[in-house]
């Protein structure tokens, strides 16, 4: 259960319908991010600027790592690790402009601002720079996502697409200085090198470029990729006023759910998540061998904001069978848009999306805005297994609980259920 197994583990049929994945633009970026990464490791592997190179090489792998967990999340947060990177690569190409390929701990190499090391020494004033305007655009993004640029998506996309192209005539300037100026000098450059600045300009930094460009382009306001970033965006949003509210769901039931199984009817269970507000994720008890399960649960959403949208999943429960672990098929799922139930709440059916074909299946729900004062309903509360429910102890907060929920791949963790803040029926 450690938060890399969580981060990777495989997808059940449940978490194919319920997790979103972030913008496919995030996934491609973490892809050439990781080819940097390779490119840096190929350097090292020769013995080339170990100072300097092996913090570019964990810098770079933490930014594509922080990719691939955007795409899986679509986690804000993301913006300002990578941004703490590119100011960490800022710092090691800095050190390089006035030490040369040197320790830290050792005399810097002053005499390349008087041969013909000199327009390197500039090079690396721009490549430095650049990563300080990379990592001033990641953070302005994270503060200000609601900013857009021309009718498309975050302005910060398409100032971040200019900064990434600025690398690849850095590395083919490089390329052929090393070639031209310092072959047959004391300084001339492994060929290993010079290949590595060549498929850094021609292919992973046009690759990145290209990524953001496509992204900004592709993408608006309210529609960033991702539920997560959509509600991040309105948060910072001045125009929209989106204040958290208590919100009371109550399950009540589903009818004609279609048969997942073989040799038996489903045990269906049913997910109510806020979209892109994963902590506020719950789930009903399985109901056995019935197409028409009746749950009457309720339970008072833990965070809430006006305009989220409510997602009712419907699964079949499969259980575990020797070593094999829980698997859920999707039974269908219906959304519930913030204005179907402002201000006067909602009880009624909804039609389930992609419940099998020619299946009519439905799920009834209510929803109930709550005072500040207003104490929740409990006209359920007789009909759940208590036992079945988390026990939560005082004051009590685990780490690995926090973090899995931060970087997990889908929502339908069960640790959430075991969250401290989680409100039992």
């Amino acid at each position: 259960n450690s938060p890399l197994k969580m981060l990777f583990r495989s997808r059940t049929n449940m978490q194919w319908h319920l997790e979103h994945d972030g913008h496919r633009n995030l996934f491609i970026r973490g892809m050439a991010t990781l080819g940097n990464a390779i490119l840096t490791g190929c350097v090292l592997g020769h013995g080339i600027d170990i100072p300097h190179q092996s913090l570019f090489l964990i810098c770079q792998l933490a930014s594509a790592t922080t990719l691939f967990i955007q795409w899986r999340t679509g986690r804000p947060f993301m913006f300002v690790c990578r941004g703490c990177s590119s100011f960490l690569m800022a710092v090691s190409s800095g050190h390089l402009v006035v030490c040369g390929r040197r320790w830290p701990s050792d005399e810097c190499d002053d005499a390349a601002w008087t041969d013909t090391r000199l327009v390197f020494r500039i090079l690396h004033i721009v490549a430095a720079l650049r990563m300080v305007l990379n990592g001033t655009s990641l953070f302005l993004q994270y503060r200000y996502p609601h900013r857009m640029f021309a009718s498309h998506g975050n302005e910060q996309l398409f100032y971040r697409g200019c900064i990434q192209a600025t690398g690849m005539p850095i590395n083919i300037i490089r390329g052929i200085l090393k070639i031209s100026i310092l072959t047959g000098t004391e300084y001339e450059r492994l060929t290993v090198e010079v290949a590595v600045n060549f498929v850094r300009a021609f292919v992973t930094i046009p690759i990145s470029s290209g990524s953001l460009f496509n992204q900004w382009w592709y993408t608006q306001k309210g529609s960033t990729g991702h539920p997560t970033s959509d509600a991040h965006e309105r948060l910072y949003d001045p125009k929209i006023d989106c204040p958290n509210e208590r919100v009371q769901v109550s399950i009540v039931e589903a009818h004609g759910l279609r048969k997942a199984d073989l040799l038996s009817d489903s045990n269906p269970f049913c997910v109510c998540e806020v979209l892109g507000r994963p902590e506020s994720t719950w789930q009903t008890e399985w109901k056995r061998n019935t197409h028409d399960p009746v749950w009457n649960e309720i339970q008072e959403l833990v965070l809430y904001r006006k305009h989220d949208s409510l997602v009712f999943s419907i699964y079949d429960y499969d259980g575990r069978f020797c070593c094999i672990s829980e698997r859920s098929d999707f039974l269908g799922k219906a959304t519930l848009k913030s204005e179907q139930f402002h201000p006067a709440g909602f009880d009624g059916v909804l039609q389930l999306e992609d419940a099998g074909k020619h299946q009519h299946a439905t799920v009834k729900v209510r929803v109930k805005l709550l005072d500040d004062s207003a104490v929740p309903d409990t006209e359920f509360k007789m009909e759940v297994d208590a036992d079945s429910l988390p026990k939560v102890e005082e004051d009590r907060f685990d780490f690995w609980v926090f973090f899995n929920l931060c970087v997990s791949c889908g929502p339908m963790s069960k640790r959430i259920s075991h969250l401290p803040w989680r409100t039992p029926v």
